[in-house]
C-alpha cells in the first residue's frame, strides 16, 4: 500500500486559525510571539475514504524552555455538527474569530480527540475517521518557531511484511517498529525532496555556498544577504567569463549594493576632477590601481569582506581602492539663509548665481 503524506504548508495555513503565531517566510514556518498563548486551528485533513487510519503528526519545534505545546488531534467520518439551533461544519466552528477558545476546546473533547503534551513527533494510532482536525496550542514566555507541519496517513512501512497475527494496530509491537518506520519515512522524504533542495531558487544558504566553491567564488562570511549570494551562483559562470573587466566589476556592486558605482582608472582619472580633490590617494594611482567611489555607507568589516569578494574577479596585480563619497551640499538659485546659519559638517558645496547669504552667517 503506497504511503500518503499530507503537508501543512501554504494553503493549509492560510485557511487556518491562528492567534499568537505569524507566518514567515511566505508560509514556510510559524513564529510564536511573546503573547502567553499561541494558538493554531487547521481545517481537516480529508483522506477521501470513510474509517481511514491516521498515521503520525510531525513538526519541527523550536521553543524556550519556558514554553510548553499541546497538540490535539480527532478523527471522524463526518464534517458537521448540529445542536437545537441547527448544523454546523466543524471546519467553520474551529476556525471562526467568534467562538471562543474554550468551546472549540469542547468540540473536539466531543470527538474524542486525543491531546499530547511536550511532544512534536506523535503517533495518530487510535484515530480513525475520514476528517483529521488538528489543534496546537503554546503556553509560556518568550519566542519560538514551528515548520515542517506533516501528516503521514501511514505512519509505519513494516507491518504488511509480518504474518497477520502480528498485525495488532496501536499494540506494542505496531509501536515499536514505528520507532523505525519514521526513520524510514523521514530519509524517503528527505531523498524525495533532494531535486527541489538542489535548485538554485530554493537551495538553503550552506548549498549555494558550495555552488560558489565549485565555480571557484568564495561567498563567505556575513556581508552577503542569502538573494545576493543567489543571484552570485546564478550568474557565477557568466562572471567568471568577464573577469577582469570593468563590466564583471560593475555587475557585482549591482549585486552587493544594489546601486551604481564609479570606477576610476588611470587612463579616465582625469575626467574626474571633482575625485581627484576628493582623496589624494587617487591622484597617485598608478597603472594598477582601480578606485572605486561609492556611496554606500559600509563598515571596515565589511570594507574588507567586499575586497575579499572582488579580488577574485580583477587581473592578479591590480590594486583596489574603495573611496567612499560623502553627500555635497548645493543650494540652488535664490536661496536665503537666515540670521546664525551653520553648515556643520565639511563639504564639497556649490552656488548658483545671485546667492544672498544674511549677516552672520557661518559655514564651518
Amino acid at each position: 500500500m503506497p504511503a500518503k503524506h499530507y503537508s501543512i504548508k501554504k494553503n493549509r495555513l492560510r485557511a487556518a486559525y491562528m492567534t499568537g503565531i505569524e507566518p514567515v517566510d511566505d508560509y514556510a514556518g510559524l513564529k510564536l510571539t511573546k503573547e502567553t498563548a499561541r494558538r493554531l486551528y487547521l481545517k481537516a485533513i480529508d483522506s477521501a475514504d470513510a474509517g481511514s487510519q491516521w498515521g503520525r503528526l510531525s513538526f519541527d519545534a523550536s521553543l524556550t524552555e519556558n514554553m510548553t505545546i499541546y497538540v490535539y488531534a480527532a478523527a471522524t467520518d463526518l464534517d458537521t455538527v448540529y445542536d437545537e439551533n441547527g448544523t454546523y461544519r466543524i471546519d467553520d466552528l474551529l476556525c471562526s474569530d467568534t467562538v471562543r477558545d474554550i468551546q472549540k476546546k469542547e468540540l473536539l473533547t466531543g470527538l474524542s480527540a486525543e491531546r499530547f503534551v511536550g511532544k512534536s513527533d506523535i503517533l495518530l494510532y487510535g484515530l480513525t475517521g475520514q476528517y483529521l482536525y488538528i489543534a496546537i496550542d503554546v503556553i509560556g514566555d518568550g519566542e519560538g518557531y514551528l515548520s515542517n507541519l506533516r501528516v503521514d496517513a501511514r505512519g509505519d512501512q513494516f507491518m504488511d511484511t509480518l504474518p497477520e497475527v502480528f498485525r495488532e494496530r496501536n499494540g506494542f509491537l505496531h509501536r515499536f517498529l514505528s520507532v523505525f518506520s519514521s526513520i524510514y519515512n523521514d530519509f524517503d522524504r528527505q531523498i524525495d525532496e533532494l531535486p527541489d533542495i538542489l535548485e538554485i531558487d530554493n537551495a538553503p544558504k550552506e548549498v549555494l555556498l558550495e555552488y560558489g566553491r565549485w565555480m571557484g567564488i568564495d561567498l563567505s562570511g556575513d556581508f552577503l544577504s542569502e538573494e545576493a549570494i543567489r543571484r552570485f551562483v546564478r550568474e557565477g559562470y557568466r562572471l567568471n567569463r568577464m573577469k577582469g573587466t570593468r563590466e564583471c566589476l560593475m555587475r557585482i556592486f549591482d549585486i552587493v549594493l544594489g546601486e551604481p558605482v564609479i570606477i576610476l582608472e588611470q587612463n579616465t582619472i582625469r575626467a574626474y576632477p571633482e575625485a581627484l580633490e576628493a582623496d589624494p590617494r587617487i591622484r597617485s594611482s598608478s597603472i594598477y590601481d582601480v578606485n572605486i567611489l561609492i556611496k554606500k555607507s559600509l563598515s571596515d568589516r565589511d570594507r574588507h569582506q567586499l575586497l575579499h569578494l572582488l579580488r577574485q574577479f580583477v587581473p592578479v596585480r591590480t590594486r583596489l581602492h574603495l573611496i567612499q563619497l560623502k553627500d555635497s551640499g548645493v543650494l540652488d538659485t535664490d536661496i536665503y539663509m537666515d540670521m546664525n546659519a551653520v553648515l556643520g559638517e565639511e563639504a564639497y558645496g556649490i552656488f548658483d548665481d545671485n546667492m544672498e547669504l544674511d549677516d552672520d552667517v557661518i559655514m564651518e
